[in-house]
């Protein structure tokens, strides 16, 4: 049993930490239309704040990946996920196919997130 869920965790490793990694390059693919969202959201110092962001998600995904410093990381990506998706995924604020494109990024980022409560509760 013990092997088991030393096998989820390390699982767990890999899949939160790929989905950071991942997206860290899909927004850096995707520098001028997310550069446009954050102005469009009034985000101060967007180009800052995007190669900040993209930094951080390829960074902390990375250590994931590898199971480096997992509480620290864990416990640091829960302010930054509410922070992404209550200011870069309010769903209640679109119509449509929109609404519906966010609700699914909302509810997958707080899927993550629950991810990493898990962590940070497995590594006491």
């Amino acid at each position: 049993m013990e092997t088991l869920l030393l096998s989820l965790l390390t699982l767990a490793h890999i899949l939160i930490g790929f989905y950071f990694a991942f997206f860290g390059f899909w927004n850096m693919y995707h520098w001028a239309s997310m550069t446009q969202v954050m102005i469009e959201r009034h985000l101060p110092c967007p180009l800052f704040l995007l190669s900040f962001i993209i930094a951080w998600q390829i960074i902390v995904g990375v250590m994931l990946m590898f199971g480096i410093l997992v509480k620290l990381i864990a416990l640091l990506l829960i302010p930054f996920i509410f922070f992404i998706v209550f200011i870069l995924h309010p769903f209640w604020k679109f119509r449509a196919a929109l609404r519906k494109q966010h609700m699914a990024l909302f509810v997958t980022n707080l899927t993550i997130c629950l991810g990493a409560v898990v962590l940070l509760l497995a590594y006491k």
